[in-house]
């Protein structure tokens, strides 16, 4: 006695035409998982009605394609399969296969819906056309409204610094020390080209902001001590001077660069060994290669004033950098503040003048004691 509470499944036969291997063996599993209908796919040969006929639309003759299966399986839905639908009215499936859709999908093709509306489309493209202009006439008016963004360039010098003096100290022969209120901060050692902190890099950022700083200088004497201490400085005095560059110019000109300034970079800074510093790579490549100045390098490429002019003190500090051509401006314009322009306004970026130094310095070289505090009384007058 037949059970007749078993519920029968019903089966589709499902027709692919012009379907690669990939989607085929994809759409195979899916079906072998599913179990509420018996998708079966069926070859031509096979003498089998399908339900469902798939054409991948893809390929050039893709088009061309759906017709003819139309018109040869008139009784089937005939599904154009693809990542673009069609340009005329049809079934449409999109890609890429989607398994948690799938079946809806196929369910909703087999009782006439998914059906791509070529009126509609164009409908669509015309509105989405409105829509382009009408946001390119918006974006329009917002680029005329900005059409003559003006920053102002303020410019400064080194001397009275502490990266002036640490630039003086290290064209000289002697291991000096540099003191803040009778405190050392840095000892800088020409002769291996390295510099010792005695401070944190904290306390000397806001030291660099200093412009009328009573600055003391003591020679640190050769002695066997003194050669340890050269052990013990890891920071290199090309690394020192970059940083201490940004930490002066703060977005500021350095001179004797003035906007009109043609400049060229020497040589690529070892951006590895260096403190990090926006856009440094690329406007290493554009200067290595183009001189210009400043007031053109502005316009033409879209990066952060402040940036662009962090990366000329750090660069002219170090000596990569190198005046091409020295422009004399006006009398009118031989001020500390110039005013720069360009078209396109840009995105402020961070202050990269806070960056810190990436000091390779352990916590034994600081002056808590043994040697190096001995030093420092000494360098204290105790």
């Amino acid at each position: 006695m037949m059970n007749n509470s078993i519920p029968k499944v019903k089966t589709a036969y499902v027709l692919l035409v012009n379907v690669d291997d990939r989607q085929t063996a994809m759409l195979r599993m899916a079906f072998k998982m599913y179990n509420s209908v018996n998708y079966q796919l069926v070859q031509p040969e096979d003498n089998l009605q399908p339900e469902l006929v798939l054409v991948d639309g893809d390929a050039d003759d893709g088009e061309e394609l759906w017709h003819k299966a139309k018109k040869k399986f008139s009784d089937a839905v005939v599904v154009f399969f693809g990542r673009n639908a069609p340009s005329f009215t049809a079934p449409y499936l999109m890609k890429p296969i989607r398994f948690d859709t799938l079946f809806q999908h196929l369910r909703n093709l087999q009782q006439g819906n998914g059906v791509w509306l070529a009126d509609k489309a164009a409908a669509q493209k015309e509105s989405v056309s409105e829509k382009i202009e009408s946001n390119a006439e918006h974006k329009a008016d917002k680029i005329a409204e900005h059409a003559h963004q003006s920053v102002t360039v303020v410019r400064f010098h080194t001397q009275g610094t502490l990266l002036g003096i640490v630039q003086k100290l290290a064209q000289q022969t002697e291991d000096t020390a540099i003191l803040f209120n009778n405190k050392p901060v840095l000892i800088v050692f020409p002769s291996i080209e390295r510099v010792l902190l005695a401070a944190e890099s904290d306390f000397l950022q806001q030291l660099c902001m200093q412009t009328d700083a009573e600055w003391q200088t003591k020679t640190v004497p050769a002695s066997a001590s003194t050669a340890q201490l050269h052990d013990k400085a890891k920071l290199t005095l090309q690394s020192c001077i970059w940083q201490l560059s940004i930490w002066t110019a703060r977005g500021r000109l350095i001179e004797p660069i003035t906007p009109d300034t043609v400049i060229r970079l020497k040589a690529w800074p070892n951006m590895t060994r260096l403190a990090y510093l926006p856009e440094a790579m690329r406007l290493s490549a554009f200067l290595v290669r183009t001189p210009v100045a400043l007031n053109t390098l502005y316009k033409l490429l879209p990066v952060s004033l402040e940036d662009v002019l962090n990366y000329i003190a750090a660069t002219y500090s170090i000596g990569a950098l190198i005046i091409e051509q020295q422009l004399t401006p006006p009398a009118t314009q031989q001020e500390k503040e110039m005013v720069l322009t360009r078209k396109a306004p840009q995105a402020a970026k961070p202050a990269s003048g806070t960056q810190e130094a990436e000091y390779d310095e352990s916590d034994k070289d600081k002056p808590k004691g043994g040697l190096l505090a001995r030093l420092m009384g000494r360098l204290r007058g105790n």
